[in-house]
């Protein structure tokens, strides 16, 4: 820890270690907390410098505050992540070796889905469970993929097929673009890891939208819905990601 840590920012740290993967909502809430504690004056803004300051003393400690936005709501999201070495098995602890791999296997098959899908069936799924060397019965393997969905690295639609959560793209982030470089996408405006949103229709043309970054880009040019690298005219009909991404779990 650094000279330039004051116990607010030791106690939010503490707080974060604790949740790992927080709404930006979230974090205020607890920065706040850690102010009314250390009776230091709260602002919005300290959020920033906070966070700043903190990534500068745990970067030896091969720990670091990364944020994006909530693919579907657009909501800023903080996740506190380990950048050395291989991510899954650093930060998955709680799992099996077996778990591990079945968990590894689910998301490869999420990110190399056709067409862009970027999710899996439940069929599918279980199937590859009978596939591991340590093979799973299909009760187990339902509960472990409801525990991974409890654990936020998977989340489920509401026609049962299984995608990425914001905590797995932000926390495998590494992982992700260095096993599955051919697949990830990344949004043309916010340049973040793209597994819902929306694609130029030109094949060619690697223009991809969160839904969020689409609407305040379009909003702001309503008479010239294009794309912004190719300039052919946007339909909004190719889509990224599950045709029916809503949460059922």
């Amino acid at each position: 820890m650094t000279q330039s840590f004051t116990n607010t920012h030791r106690y939010f740290l503490q707080a974060c270690l604790v949740q790992r993967f927080i709404k930006e909502s979230e974090a205020l809430s607890l920065l706040r907390r850690a102010c009314e504690i250390t009776q230091e004056p709260f602002d919005e803004s300290l959020l920033a410098e906070v966070i700043s300051t903190l990534n500068e003393g745990i970067n030896s400690l091969d720990l670091e505050f990364r944020k994006s936005h909530d693919e579907e709501t657009g909501e800023m999201v903080l996740a506190l992540v380990n950048t050395n070495g291989d991510e899954i098995a650093q930060l998955a602890t709680d799992y099996t070796p077996t778990e591990l791999v079945y968990l590894r296997r689910i998301i490869e098959l999420i990110i190399t889905a056709d067409d862009e899908s970027y999710s899996v069936s439940s069929l599918l799924a279980l199937s590859e469970s009978s596939k591991l060397k340590s093979a799973f019965t299909k009760n187990a393997a339902e509960q472990l993929l409801d525990r991974f969905v409890n654990d936020k690295w998977i989340s489920k639609t509401s026609h049962g097929r299984y995608f990425l959560t914001q905590r797995s793209i932000l926390e495998l982030q590494t992982y992700l673009k260095e096993e599955f470089e051919e697949y990830i996408q990344e949004c043309t405006l916010c340049m973040d890891i793209i597994t819902r949103g929306e694609r130029c229709h030109v094949a060619n043309c690697s223009g991809r939208l969160h839904l969020h970054c689409a609407d305040r880009y379009f909003s702001s040019r309503p008479d010239r819905k294009v794309c912004p690298l190719c300039s052919t005219a946007w339909t909004s009909t190719q889509k990224v990601g599950p045709s029916n991404p809503h949460h059922s779990q």
